[in-house]
Protein backbone atom coordinates (compact mmCIF):
# COMPACT_ATOMS: atom_id res chain seq x y z
CA UNK A 1 0.00 0.00 0.00
CA UNK A 2 2.95 2.46 0.54
CA UNK A 3 2.40 5.59 2.77
CA UNK A 4 -0.85 6.93 3.97
CA UNK A 5 -2.50 10.16 5.37
CA UNK A 6 -5.10 9.50 8.22
CA UNK A 7 -6.94 12.17 10.06
CA UNK A 8 -7.04 11.16 14.15
CA UNK A 9 -9.30 12.52 16.81
CA UNK A 10 -7.75 14.29 19.46
CA UNK A 11 -6.39 12.23 21.97
CA UNK A 12 -9.41 12.14 24.46
CA UNK A 13 -11.61 11.28 21.58
CA UNK A 14 -9.38 8.69 20.06
CA UNK A 15 -9.51 6.82 23.22
CA UNK A 16 -12.76 6.84 23.44
CA UNK A 17 -13.58 5.36 20.52
CA UNK A 18 -11.12 2.69 20.88
CA UNK A 19 -13.05 1.50 23.85
CA UNK A 20 -15.63 0.52 21.22
CA UNK A 21 -13.91 -1.57 18.70
CA UNK A 22 -14.29 -4.88 18.41
CA UNK A 23 -11.53 -7.46 19.74
CA UNK A 24 -10.92 -11.22 18.30
CA UNK A 25 -13.90 -13.37 19.61
CA UNK A 26 -13.45 -16.09 21.72
CA UNK A 27 -16.68 -17.69 21.08
CA UNK A 28 -16.01 -18.50 17.78
CA UNK A 29 -12.74 -19.12 15.10
CA UNK A 30 -11.81 -16.60 13.11
CA UNK A 31 -8.73 -15.35 10.80
CA UNK A 32 -5.42 -14.03 12.85
CA UNK A 33 -5.98 -11.15 10.66
CA UNK A 34 -9.48 -10.38 11.89
CA UNK A 35 -10.05 -7.73 14.56
CA UNK A 36 -6.58 -6.50 14.68
CA UNK A 37 -5.68 -3.35 16.67
CA UNK A 38 -6.81 -0.23 14.33
CA UNK A 39 -6.01 3.72 15.21
CA UNK A 40 -9.47 5.12 14.31
CA UNK A 41 -8.56 7.53 11.31
CA UNK A 42 -10.11 9.47 8.20
CA UNK A 43 -7.76 8.22 5.12
CA UNK A 44 -7.15 11.41 3.24
CA UNK A 45 -4.88 9.71 0.88
CA UNK A 46 -2.62 6.80 0.21
CA UNK A 47 -0.32 6.49 -2.58
CA UNK A 48 2.47 3.21 -3.28
CA UNK A 49 4.81 6.15 -4.86
CA UNK A 50 5.27 8.68 -2.68
CA UNK A 51 8.07 9.16 -0.30
CA UNK A 52 7.57 10.62 3.13
CA UNK A 53 9.19 14.51 2.34
CA UNK A 54 6.53 14.85 -0.58
CA UNK A 55 3.67 13.67 1.96
CA UNK A 56 5.07 16.30 4.13
CA UNK A 57 5.14 18.36 1.20
CA UNK A 58 1.64 18.43 0.22
CA UNK A 59 0.06 19.01 3.94
CA UNK A 60 -0.90 22.84 4.62
CA UNK A 61 1.62 24.64 6.33
CA UNK A 62 -1.22 25.77 8.58
CA UNK A 63 -3.25 23.19 9.83
CA UNK A 64 -6.87 23.57 11.70
CA UNK A 65 -8.68 20.94 13.64
CA UNK A 66 -11.63 19.42 11.17
CA UNK A 67 -14.92 18.73 12.27
CA UNK A 68 -15.64 14.89 11.38
CA UNK A 69 -19.44 13.89 11.66
CA UNK A 70 -20.62 10.32 12.07
CA UNK A 71 -23.30 9.18 9.60
CA UNK A 72 -23.71 5.43 9.29
CA UNK A 73 -23.16 2.21 10.43
CA UNK A 74 -21.92 -0.04 7.09
CA UNK A 75 -20.77 -3.38 6.26
CA UNK A 76 -18.26 -3.40 2.96
CA UNK A 77 -16.84 -6.22 1.01
CA UNK A 78 -13.10 -5.07 1.20
CA UNK A 79 -10.87 -6.35 4.04
CA UNK A 80 -9.81 -2.49 5.42
CA UNK A 81 -13.68 -1.61 4.70
CA UNK A 82 -15.40 -4.65 6.64
CA UNK A 83 -17.12 -2.85 9.22
CA UNK A 84 -17.20 0.91 8.97
CA UNK A 85 -18.92 4.42 9.99
CA UNK A 86 -19.29 6.66 7.34
CA UNK A 87 -18.79 10.30 7.33
CA UNK A 88 -19.97 13.41 6.42
CA UNK A 89 -18.87 15.43 3.68
CA UNK A 90 -18.40 18.59 5.21
CA UNK A 91 -16.42 21.64 3.97
CA UNK A 92 -13.25 21.58 6.08
CA UNK A 93 -12.75 17.63 5.18
CA UNK A 94 -13.34 17.65 1.69
CA UNK A 95 -11.15 21.07 1.12
CA UNK A 96 -8.46 19.39 3.11
CA UNK A 97 -8.79 15.83 0.82
CA UNK A 98 -8.50 18.27 -2.30
CA UNK A 99 -5.72 20.17 -1.31
CA UNK A 100 -3.50 16.74 -0.73
CA UNK A 101 -5.05 14.48 -3.87
CA UNK A 102 -4.70 16.91 -5.76
CA UNK A 103 -1.01 18.21 -4.90
CA UNK A 104 0.10 14.55 -4.85
CA UNK A 105 -1.05 14.02 -8.52
CA UNK A 106 0.58 17.05 -9.44
CA UNK A 107 3.57 14.87 -7.89
CA UNK A 108 3.11 11.91 -10.20
CA UNK A 109 1.97 9.71 -6.67
CA UNK A 110 -1.20 8.42 -8.36
CA UNK A 111 -3.03 8.91 -5.06
CA UNK A 112 -6.25 7.11 -4.18
CA UNK A 113 -8.55 7.33 -1.11
CA UNK A 114 -11.44 4.68 -1.36
CA UNK A 115 -15.04 5.15 -0.19
CA UNK A 116 -13.50 8.64 1.10
CA UNK A 117 -14.44 9.54 3.62
CA UNK A 118 -15.03 6.80 5.96
CA UNK A 119 -13.55 5.65 9.68
CA UNK A 120 -12.98 1.86 9.74
CA UNK A 121 -14.00 -0.11 12.41
CA UNK A 122 -13.15 -3.51 12.23
CA UNK A 123 -10.82 -5.21 9.71
CA UNK A 124 -11.81 -8.41 8.83
CA UNK A 125 -10.32 -11.50 6.58
CA UNK A 126 -12.28 -12.63 3.06
CA UNK A 127 -12.12 -16.11 4.20
CA UNK A 128 -14.35 -15.29 7.27
CA UNK A 129 -16.82 -13.87 4.97
CA UNK A 130 -19.67 -11.22 5.11
CA UNK A 131 -21.30 -13.51 7.41
CA UNK A 132 -19.12 -12.47 9.82
CA UNK A 133 -18.93 -8.68 9.10
CA UNK A 134 -22.33 -8.55 9.70
CA UNK A 135 -22.13 -10.40 12.62
CA UNK A 136 -19.41 -7.62 13.88
CA UNK A 137 -21.57 -4.99 12.91
CA UNK A 138 -24.63 -6.04 14.65
CA UNK A 139 -22.56 -6.63 18.08
CA UNK A 140 -21.67 -3.09 17.49
CA UNK A 141 -25.53 -1.72 17.26
CA UNK A 142 -26.58 -4.55 20.31
CA UNK A 143 -23.40 -2.41 22.80
CA UNK A 144 -21.85 0.35 21.12
CA UNK A 145 -24.04 2.20 17.96
CA UNK A 146 -26.83 3.92 18.24
CA UNK A 147 -28.65 4.31 14.76
CA UNK A 148 -30.57 7.38 13.42
CA UNK A 149 -30.72 8.50 17.64
CA UNK A 150 -30.12 12.57 15.70
CA UNK A 151 -31.01 13.86 12.47
CA UNK A 152 -28.54 16.87 11.34
CA UNK A 153 -29.78 20.18 9.70
CA UNK A 154 -29.63 17.96 6.30
CA UNK A 155 -31.87 15.44 7.26
CA UNK A 156 -29.01 12.88 6.66
CA UNK A 157 -28.82 8.94 8.88
CA UNK A 158 -26.86 10.16 11.87
CA UNK A 159 -25.26 7.22 14.44
CA UNK A 160 -23.77 7.63 17.81
CA UNK A 161 -21.08 5.92 19.04
CA UNK A 162 -21.52 4.62 23.30
CA UNK A 163 -18.01 5.08 24.67
CA UNK A 164 -18.79 4.08 28.13
CA UNK A 165 -19.92 5.86 31.53
CA UNK A 166 -18.61 8.84 33.56
CA UNK A 167 -19.55 10.18 36.67
CA UNK A 168 -21.39 12.80 34.29
CA UNK A 169 -23.49 9.81 32.84
CA UNK A 170 -22.91 8.13 29.20
CA UNK A 171 -20.49 9.14 27.21
CA UNK A 172 -21.50 9.47 23.87
CA UNK A 173 -19.65 10.41 20.69
CA UNK A 174 -21.36 11.59 17.66
CA UNK A 175 -18.32 13.23 15.80
CA UNK A 176 -15.11 13.81 16.70
CA UNK A 177 -12.28 16.71 16.19
CA UNK A 178 -9.09 16.01 13.94
CA UNK A 179 -6.51 17.27 15.66
CA UNK A 180 -3.67 15.18 14.08
CA UNK A 181 -2.66 14.08 10.71
CA UNK A 182 -0.22 11.00 10.94
CA UNK A 183 1.48 9.96 7.96
CA UNK A 184 1.70 5.97 8.12
CA UNK A 185 3.18 3.62 6.38
CA UNK A 186 1.03 0.59 5.95
CA UNK A 187 2.98 -2.16 4.41
CA UNK A 188 2.40 -6.07 5.53
CA UNK A 189 0.24 -7.10 8.34
CA UNK A 190 -1.71 -4.43 10.35
CA UNK A 191 0.43 -4.52 13.63
CA UNK A 192 3.32 -3.92 11.37
CA UNK A 193 2.39 -0.68 9.94
CA UNK A 194 4.74 2.47 11.33
CA UNK A 195 3.40 6.13 12.15
CA UNK A 196 6.33 7.90 10.69
CA UNK A 197 5.27 11.42 11.49
CA UNK A 198 2.80 13.09 13.57
CA UNK A 199 1.34 16.92 12.66
CA UNK A 200 -0.62 18.29 14.97
CA UNK A 201 -3.65 21.19 14.05
CA UNK A 202 -3.20 24.58 15.53
CA UNK A 203 -6.23 25.38 18.38
CA UNK A 204 -8.50 27.48 16.37
CA UNK A 205 -8.91 31.08 18.37
CA UNK A 206 -12.32 31.47 19.29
Amino acid sequence: MGLSLWLVPNPAQLQLIQKVLPKQPKTRPVSAASYPDITPHITLASSGKATQDAILRVIPSTLHPIPVEFQKLEVGDHYFRSVFISVKKTTELVALHDHIMAALDRDGASPSAPAFPHMSISYIADEDGAAERKKAADELRAIAVVEGSETDLDGAETVVLRCGDSEEGHVCLARFEGTEVWIVRCEGPVQHWQVLHKITATPDVT
